[in-house]
Parts: C-alpha cells; sequence; structure tokens
C-alpha cells in the first residue's frame, strides 16, 4: 500500500510539476507575444508620431513657398516693392522649414525625394533672393527679365508634385500603421484572455511572476496612452451601437472637454443628428467591414474646423464589434489652399483686365493658358480653347505667319518682334514677345506669349511720316521727299544713260504770286497754290515726281526720256493749263526752267541750280513761258 501511495504521489506530482511547466512553458510564450506586440505597436506609435510631424511639417514649408510665389507673381505683374513683403518674410524662415522636413523623417525610402524637395527650395531661394536684390538695388528691369525667365513654375510644379507623393505615401503609411494597430489589439486582447487561462492554473506558484508582468503591462498601456495622447491627431474608438469607448487627449482639447466625460455616448449626442447624418454613409460602410477615408466639417463652438478622417473596422470572431475613428486636423491647410485660391483669382482678374494678350504654349504648340483678351480680340471662350493645337485655336495661317518665332522660342530664345494681324475682321499691329519655360534639365517645356496692341501707335506713326513728308496745304511731297527722289532718279539715270534716255529738272513758279496775295488776300494765294498743284499732277505722268519745295516754288523730276524736247513738250502743257486754269476767278501764269542731263553723274543741287537759271532766264524773257538748259549748262533757249 505504501509503495502504490508513494508511487500515486510520485506520479501526480510528476504530473502537477508537468502541468505546471506546461503552463509557464505557454505563458511564457504568450508574455513574450504580448512583449513583442507592445514593442511593434510603441514602433508603429512613434513612427505616427514622426509622420504627423512631418506632414506638419510639409503644410507649413507648402504655405511659405505658396507665400513666397504670390508675392513674386504679384510683383511680377504690378513692379510694386510692397508685393515683395510676403515673399521676403515667407523667404526668412525657409530654409528652416525645409530643415525641419529633412529632420522630422529618417525613413531611407524617402531620402531620395526629400533631398530632391531640399534642393527644389534651395534654387527656388536663390533665385527669389536674386529677384530681392536686383529690387532693392534699384535694378527693376533685370528683376522683372529674372522673373520673367523664371524656372520656378516648373520648380514649383515638381515640388507640389514631390510634396504630394511624400504627403500621400506618409498618410498610407499611416492608414497602414492605424489598420495594423486596430487589428493587433483584438489579437492582444485575445492573448491576454489565454495568459488569464494560463495563470488559472499556477495561481499561488506563479504569483510574483504575474504580479510582474501585470505592472509591466499596466506601464506598457500607460505608455502607449501616453503616446496616444500626445500624437496630433484625434483618436477614438466605437462599439457597434456606436457609443465612445475610447478617447486621446486630442479628442478633449479639440472639443474643450474632459475626455473621461465622452466615454459611453454615442455620435448623435457628441456631433449632433445634422453632424452625424454627414458622416452616416461612412459609418454604415465601416461597420460593413470596409475602411474609409474622407474629409469633414465640423462647427465647433462657432468656429468651423476641417478633419481628414479614417475609419476602420473592429473584427472579432469575423464580425465588426465596432471601428477606431483617426481624425487629423487639416484646418490650415484648408485655410492655406483657399488663401492661394483667392490669390489665384485676383492674379486671374488682373491678368484678364490688362490689355495684353497673355498665353502659354506648349512644347507640343497646344494652349494651356490664356487670359480674358482671347475673348475680345479673337472672340472665343478661353476655356473651351485651352487644351486645343494652336492651328485649331488661332489658324494655320496666323500660326505659320508666326513659325519661325515659335521655332526659336521652342528651341529656348527669347524672341520680341511686331506682325500685323486680322481679328475679327480688324487688322491689328501686334508686338510680341515669346519667352521660352526652361526646365533644369534644359528642356523647353513651353513658351509665354506676351502681345501688345499697337495699332494706335503704328498709326500716329504713319500719320507723322506722312506729315514729314508732305506739303500740308498741296498734298504734294515737301523739299525733304523731293531730295530723296531726285537722288532716287540720279541713281537710275546712271543705268539709263546706257540706253540713251535723259532726265529733266522743271523748276516752276507763278508768275507775279506776291501781287495775287496782296491784292486778293492769303485765302485766295492758298487757293491758287492748290489749284496749281493740281495742275501740275494732271499734266505730269504718274511716274514723275512734282513737289513744292518753297512758297510759290515746285519742281518736277521727269524720268526716261528719250530728247530734250519731251520736257520742253510738257512745260509747254504745264504753262498753257495753267493760264487756262484761273483759279477762284484770278487769272495766273506760270514760268519753267528745265535742266535737262544725259548721265546721273551730276550732283543734285547742281541741276537745281541750273533749273533755277533757266527759271530765271524764263523771267526775264518776259514770264508765262519756259526756258530749257542742258547739263553742263550750254544749248539755252526759249
Amino acid at each position: 500500500m505504501r509503495s502504490s501511495a508513494e508511487t500515486t504521489h510520485r506520479t501526480s506530482l510528476g504530473r502537477g510539476v508537468g502541468l505546471l511547466m506546461v503552463a509557464l512553458l505557454a505563458m511564457a510564450v504568450i508574455v513574450a507575444l504580448l512583449a513583442w506586440r507592445a514593442r511593434t505597436t510603441l514602433d508603429d506609435l512613434r513612427r505616427a508620431d514622426r509622420i504627423n510631424t512631418m506632414l506638419s511639417a510639409m503644410v507649413l514649408l507648402t504655405e511659405d513657398l505658396l507665400n513666397a510665389e504670390t508675392g513674386q507673381r504679384g510683383y511680377l505683374l504690378t513692379q510694386r516693392a510692397s508685393y515683395l513683403q510676403p515673399y521676403r518674410d515667407a523667404l526668412r524662415g525657409l530654409d528652416r522649414r525645409v530643415e525641419e522636413v529633412l529632420a522630422s523623417d529618417d525613413d531611407p525610402a524617402h531620402a531620395a525625394r526629400l533631398a530632391r524637395i531640399h534642393e527644389l527650395v534651395q534654387l527656388k531661394m536663390t533665385e527669389m533672393n536674386q529677384t530681392i536684390r536686383l529690387h532693392d538695388s534699384g535694378r527693376h528691369e533685370e528683376a522683372l527679365e529674372l522673373v520673367l525667365g523664371d524656372q520656378g513654375l516648373h520648380h514649383m510644379d515638381e515640388l507640389r508634385d514631390l510634396l504630394g507623393e511624400l504627403t500621400s505615401s506618409l498618410r498610407a503609411e499611416r492608414a497602414a500603421i492605424s489598420e495594423r494597430l486596430a487589428r493587433e489589439a483584438g489579437h492582444t486582447e485575445l492573448l491576454l484572455l489565454a495568459g488569464l487561462a494560463m495563470l488559472a492554473l499556477f495561481t499561488v506558484m506563479a504569483t510574483s511572476q504575474v504580479l510582474l508582468r501585470s505592472r509591466d503591462l499596466l506601464r506598457t498601456e500607460k505608455r502607449l496612452r501616453g503616446i496616444a495622447d500626445n500624437v496630433p491627431a484625434l483618436i477614438s474608438h466605437f462599439d457597434g451601437k456606436g457609443q465612445l469607448r475610447f478617447a486621446n487627449a486630442e479628442v478633449g482639447r479639440v472639443l474643450h472637454t474632459d475626455p473621461a466625460s465622452l466615454l459611453g455616448k454615442t455620435l448623435e449626442e457628441m456631433r449632433g443628428v445634422e453632424g452625424v447624418q454627414q458622416l452616416r454613409p461612412y459609418i454604415e460602410r465601416v461597420l460593413n467591414g470596409e475602411s474609409v477615408a474622407f474629409d469633414a466639417e465640423q462647427v465647433i463652438e462657432g468656429e468651423t474646423l476641417h478633419f481628414h478622417q479614417s475609419f476602420v473596422p473592429e473584427f472579432s470572431g469575423g464580425r465588426v464589434e465596432g471601428f477606431y475613428a483617426c481624425s487629423m486636423d487639416i484646418t490650415e491647410r484648408k485655410r492655406a489652399e483657399a488663401a492661394v485660391a483667392a490669390s489665384e483669382r485676383r492674379m486671374k482678374a488682373i491678368t484678364d483686365n490688362l490689355p495684353v494678350f497673355i498665353t502659354y504654349i506648349d512644347a507640343e504648340r497646344k494652349l494651356r493658358y490664356t487670359n480674358e483678351t482671347m475673348r475680345s480680340w479673337f472672340g472665343l471662350d478661353p476655356q473651351a480653347s485651352l487644351g486645343l493645337h494652336i492651328d485649331e485655336v488661332f489658324g494655320v495661317e496666323s500660326t505659320r505667319q508666326r513659325s519661325a518665332q515659335l521655332a526659336l522660342a521652342l528651341g529656348g530664345e527669347r524672341v520680341e518682334f511686331e506682325v500685323t494681324s486680322t481679328m475679327l475682321g480688324k487688322q491689328r499691329h501686334l508686338r510680341s514677345i515669346y519667352v521660352p519655360d526652361v526646365g533644369p534639365d534644359g528642356r523647353v517645356a513651353g513658351i509665354f506669349t506676351l502681345s501688345i496692341d499697337i495699332t494706335v501707335m503704328k498709326q500716329a506713326e504713319a500719320q507723322l511720316a506722312r506729315l514729314a513728308s508732305s506739303d500740308a496745304l498741296t498734298g504734294l511731297p515737301n523739299r525733304r521727299e523731293f531730295d530723296q527722289a531726285l537722288a532716287g532718279a540720279l541713281a537710275r539715270q546712271r543705268r539709263q544713260a546706257r540706253d540713251g534716255r535723259l532726265l529733266a529738272v522743271l523748276f516752276l513758279d507763278i508768275d507775279h504770286f506776291k501781287a495775287i496775295n496782296d491784292t486778293h488776300g492769303h485765302g485766295v494765294g492758298d487757293t491758287v497754290l492748290r489749284d496749281f498743284a493740281t495742275v501740275l499732277r494732271r499734266v505730269v505722268r504718274g511716274s514723275d515726281h512734282v513737289a513744292r519745295i518753297a512758297g510759290d516754288e515746285f519742281v518736277a523730276v521727269l524720268e526716261g526720256l528719250n530728247r530734250p524736247e519731251e520736257a520742253e513738250q510738257v512745260a509747254a502743257k504745264i504753262v498753257d493749263a495753267v493760264r487756262a486754269a484761273q483759279p477762284a476767278g484770278v487769272p495766273i501764269t506760270a514760268s519753267i526752267g528745265i535742266a535737262s542731263v544725259a548721265d546721273g553723274e551730276v550732283p543734285a543741287a547742281s541741276l537745281i541750280e541750273l533749273a533755277d537759271r533757266a527759271l530765271y532766264q524764263a523771267k526775264h524773257q518776259g514770264r508765262d513761258g519756259w526756258a530749257a538748259v542742258r547739263w553742263p549748262g550750254q544749248d539755252q533757249r526759249r
């Protein structure tokens, strides 16, 4: 019996020791898993905290860059120093902002993007600082040229793309962390239950270990709670009935209440029926097992706040028992976006009301931007024209007219030229400037075009040219225009002399013109001069040059004569026509001196002087007639 009892005792003892060892081993495994999950969770929360810090720094960096770009555009359009102030202020903290972004993320996967962001910001700062130095030194034109040739638009687009890609990557990583934390929270609960079951197997024997492990778990929970309370996001947990079961300190800070006082409340009690109505579609989706992310507004104590929210379902036994909510306050970002949109609207209003036609044409010659001048000049809707090839917008003939300048600008050369185009049946003289948009790789992404209507200026120039070269009273060319015509005629005579052709200069005046003015008045005298000019135009050939050089003195150049007598025949016709004219009822006569030349080597002044001597001879012979002289002065006759 003793032996049997001893055996039984030993067997029981061995079984108990075995059970205890199994229980201790299982507990050790569970504890190790819990510790590993706690460390993993802590790492995830630390990473989420770094992500939130970096997102905040990128928002501030973007805001400073946008402020700087807004000031630069304002200076480009207005050249007012006041517009430089916002981007002076932005530049002071820009480098610090970049360093904050670089310091806030140590993920090697982001290193290349962060390095490129740093490089682009440095390029932007260099360009902006140079613009400020040029402006401060009074070199406004150079500042403007620098801004017009600015590569900043490409830099800003690339920065936005990089920041957008990095932000999307970080948000995706944060969402993955939240999902992983939610998933692992349920697993942790199962492990805790298993641990409690194991604890029941060796109650007294493992009390010290249980208490020690419990203290570790409490410290871990406190640490996790501390981390959650310091994350710049609203983290909460709702059960399947929509009642709040967990809320971090950020929830209480935003709602201005103690988070503990919110536990057990429903969403309707916290946000009101209208507020929950906006969230209802997302709540239904998350309770159906789908993770959702969206932006929403909430009015808290009269202030409208904007949040980016993520709802993640909590699964238990394959069923959704509730959901986790993570909300990021994006109010400042929304305000910054609204400010940028308002700034762009103001800039568009300015460009749409400038008397300048402004466009941006990409490297494929498609229209990417145009101001409202498109409507008034071409009768086209600016928005409907975007994305179309310029041949479709302006017509093949118009673009062919500017093909050389377009090719130069798309090749990287700044081009300035004048062109005349017909738009809506109206002819416009334009001064155009094409500025290439050159990227950091040296490729031309497109061109900026600015066209100014200089039609009125051209018309004024033409009018001034006409006034400068014609006689106001008779409409005939003046002395200056005649000198140029005579020089050209003599140049042609040098060639025509080989064919035996001659050139003749007629010097004419009205006999006793001073007496006409004294007797009949200057008004009649002006009529006499105008009618005399009309007679000259009618008698001479259309190819001959007639001019008034002073008072009642007129000249005519006859080219391509076969013999000197032809000039004398023209002079006779003029004398007869003047005698028959009788302008204003006043009988008048004219005297004419003819100087003809067989070659073109004679000086113009000498030929005119010879014709003047012939005129003097005609006057001496009794007026109302002509006298002819051949170069160099022989063969005079009546």
